[in-house]
């Protein structure tokens, strides 16, 4: 990896590695409340978005984690648990109003607590649950591979654009600055405990085991990107979504590539 060690072992690291993935929740929480861009752009970085944990969850995970499990067919039914785990979830909280928390509100927008009360907890826990997949798979990489440099950007720069979408599309719903702030607070730091669990669970499993939990957490990541990313991406006027997203899934790559 270009200027990271191949291997760490102790939580502090863990716990470094983790809070430089949910860089992009706070930086992204402050521009969508204070320097709001337009729809247009903001879907355009959710399509780099989505590029960059599409290529995270299938070239940096699964795709090497299947390799790794005692059984194929159980490193698939794993990921696809993953994936309709947080799809029934995601239906769950959707009924209760979290459906659009990823929206900017431009297009569409997130509920109000006048309109749908009882809306806010939901969404603050959509948006928590939205962080689990990543969280899982980085704590997990770590301790199995050390700090990839290529995972760790994803998820960084992936988190960049969802918090301003959702920062934006909160405010837009009436919500405090406050309420905004303490919700992607809390899940930044709940993403990088969730990431020192992962790395201390880590160590006590076999590397099968530790392949199936990726692919779960794969599975996840990529079924949230569907529901809660792709959606802000590609509505209304963006032209180009598709090959933007690819410009995020190619960059990955590429930088995987280099990385090595």
């Amino acid at each position: 990896m270009i200027g990271i060690c191949t291997t760490i072992t102790s939580l502090p690291s863990a716990l470094f590695w983790g809070s430089i993935s949910v860089s992009g929740i706070i930086v992204g929480a402050l521009i969508g409340i204070f320097a709001p861009l337009t729809h247009r752009a903001i879907a355009a970085t959710m399509a780099v978005a989505a590029g960059l944990l599409l290529a995270a969850a299938t070239v940096e995970l699964a795709a090497k984690a299947i390799t790794l499990t005692s059984s194929l067919a159980g490193g698939f039914a794993a990921f696809m648990i993953g994936a309709a785990g947080f799809s029934w979830a995601n239906s769950v909280l959707s009924s209760v109003g979290a459906g659009d928390r990823k929206r900017c509100g431009t297009c569409v927008s997130q509920p109000s607590e006048t309109s749908n009360p009882g809306s806010g907890n939901a969404i603050a826990l959509g948006t928590a649950m939205d962080a689990i997949p990543e969280a899982l798979v980085l704590g997990l990489t770590l301790k199995t591979h050390g700090p990839e440099a290529a995972l760790i950007a994803a998820i960084a720069l992936g988190n960049l654009p969802e918090a301003i979408s959702g920062s934006a599309g909160m405010q837009a719903a009436g919500r405090s600055v406050k309420w905004i702030l303490g919700v992607w607070g809390t899940v930044a730091v709940g993403t990088v405990v969730l990431t020192g669990a992962g790395f201390l669970v880590a160590g006590s499993l076999s590397p099968s085991v530790t392949a199936a939990l990726q692919l779960f957490g794969a599975g996840g990541l990529i079924a949230m990107v569907t529901e809660t990313i792709i959606p802000e991406a590609v509505h209304g006027t963006p032209k180009f979504a598709g090959t933007i997203t690819a410009v995020g899934f190619g960059a990955l790559l590429l930088f995987a590539v280099l990385a090595e």
